[in-house]
């Protein structure tokens, strides 16, 4: 007879074990780790079971030292001259607008700011990606 976790038999007489008791889980209304408690089960042999039987492969978890993939930007540059006004340092001209662009890209403007100028700069900013 197997043990409660099914380990002592054979892979193929321990499948009607773990299927009758995946069947008993899925009507008990029982979370997973609740019912491998009451029936002292393995929750990891349950868990290998229940993707066994229904086909699906585990779920694969990353490791801290993985890399995402970066998205690719293109490869070109742009930029766009820009020309200074007299008073660009002074605190009456300090950013107090930011307009936040794809790819994190931000402009920052002052109260005294050209709305026809900003615009433009927005529309060859953006045409540029």
């Amino acid at each position: 007879m197997a043990d409660t976790d099914g380990t002592t038999k054979s892979k193929t007489s321990r499948r009607p074990f773990w299927q009758k008791h995946l069947r008993t889980w899925s009507q008990s209304g029982l979370t997973q780790a609740d019912y491998c408690r009451q029936h002292q089960l393995s929750a990891a042999a349950f868990g290998w079971w229940k993707r066994q039987l229904q086909g699906k492969p585990k779920p694969r978890k990353r490791s801290s030292g993985t890399r995402q993939p970066r998205p690719s930007y293109p490869a070109t540059v742009q930029f766009v001259e820009m020309q200074r006004g007299p008073d660009v340092n002074t605190m009456a001209n300090a950013a107090v607008y930011e307009v936040l662009l794809s790819h994190g890209r931000t402009i920052r403007v002052g109260h005294n700011f050209d709305p026809d100028v900003l615009k433009r700069l927005i529309t060859t900013v953006e045409a540029s990606c």
